[in-house]
């Protein structure tokens, strides 16, 4: 049998699919190298899969924010098997279709690429392998509560009196909230009582497998054809704090909101996200208005969604990573104002990559 290198980037994919790379891997091979890369916060959450499947993990220490550390270790550590390891094959467990070009070039030195990762994962990431499998998230069911065995008691000899009470149905199992405003109470008070528990904020990718045992949020969030962490944050910025920090996104109880920054360059006109260059005066003392509750998302027409489609296709083309594209679209689909814009761009992506991105968001809406 051929002998498998399995390469995992912590960052970009969830522990809880630790069962499955490893139960597919181990059917097309002899796994010999088992490595995780990823920053502090990113390998905490995979403590577990690390000891079931002994994996070598590799911390990354990020010199800056917003560095792309733990892609580069495992570029590193993919080519140091090419040099001096007898590799036959090597699975990148990723989404990341920035090791496009380290698969092309493995394969050109005659090892098999087979990459992993869930559905978002780019078109351009899936062709470069040699195969690619689709990661599904596992559905959660609890175990079933085993009563302990009874003693029946010895047969009486009186019989039970004529007007004696039937025995007692069981009440029948809770029914999902039917309604998406029920069913989005019930997520926030969990998510509330997992921040509560956690001392007011914990990472997303620890988050997501406790929502994933709620019957709520797996039917809301199926229903809303987003991806997880996408979904979040377009339905639940209002009542909870989204950031990204080194080694990935964090979720907190909202806070009262800083003073919004000026943006350095006059306001210009979006037309694919329909964003406009008013920008009303306030004095500094007026209250800010709180953003409306989320409702139902409404299907979108064809053309609005192709425009959408084109406009992030170009952002990615422009350099924005293809996980940050989607984050920016959902702010300017809740921002009207580009002041607010452009400070909810830095408050998400840091300082100089909210800049940097929205520049590039101006440039994009003018092309």
């Amino acid at each position: 049998m051929p002998n498998l290198a399995v390469l995992i980037d912590a960052e970009n994919v969830l522990p809880i699919h630790a069962d499955q790379i490893f139960t597919h891997a181990s059917t097309l091979g002899t796994i010999t190298v088992k490595e995780i890369y990823g920053a502090a916060a990113a390998l905490t959450s995979w403590v577990e899969p690390v000891l079931k499947y002994a994996l070598h993990a590799n911390l990354t220490i990020k010199a800056s924010k917003g560095k792309n550390t733990s892609d580069i270790a495992l570029v590193i550590g993919a080519m140091d098997l090419l040099v001096e390891k007898n590799i036959d094959t090597v699975v990148i467990v990723s989404s990341d279709s920035d090791f496009s070009a380290l698969s092309v070039r493995l394969r050109s030195a005659g090892i098999e690429v087979v990459g992993m990762g869930t559905e978002k994962a780019n078109p351009l990431w899936r062709t470069a392998c040699s195969s690619f499998t689709v990661l599904q998230a596992p559905s959660f069911r609890p175990a079933p509560v085993q009563q302990p065995a009874r003693v029946q008691p010895a047969p009486q000899r009186q019989e039970a009196p004529a007007n004696a009470n039937p025995a007692k149905k069981k009440p029948a199992a809770k029914p999902v909230a039917p309604t998406h405003t029920e069913r989005m109470a019930i997520i926030r008070a969990f998510i509330r009582e997992q921040l509560d528990a956690n001392n007011g904020k914990m990472a997303v990718s620890a988050l997501l497998p406790a929502l994933n045992g709620l019957p709520e949020y797996r039917v809301d969030q199926q229903r809303s054809k987003r991806n997880a962490h996408n979904y979040l944050m377009r339905l639940y910025a209002d009542a909870f704090a989204f950031e990204e920090g080194e080694g990935g996104s964090f979720i907190s109880l909202r806070q009262n909101a800083p003073e919004a920054e000026e943006a350095p360059v006059a306001a210009d006109t979006l037309p694919e996200i329909d964003v406009t260059d008013q920008e009303p005066a306030a004095p500094q003392d007026e209250p800010k208005e709180e953003a409306p509750a989320p409702t139902e998302p409404e299907a979108e027409p064809d053309e609005q969604a192709k425009a959408v489609e084109a406009f992030a296709a170009k952002l990615v083309d422009a350099g924005i990573p293809e996980d940050a594209v989607q984050q920016i679209i959902d702010i300017l689909n809740k921002n009207q104002n580009l002041r607010t814009v452009y400070n909810q761009m830095r408050a998400v992506f840091g300082g100089d990559a909210g800049r940097k991105y929205y520049q590039i968001v101006k440039e994009v809406g003018h092309g």
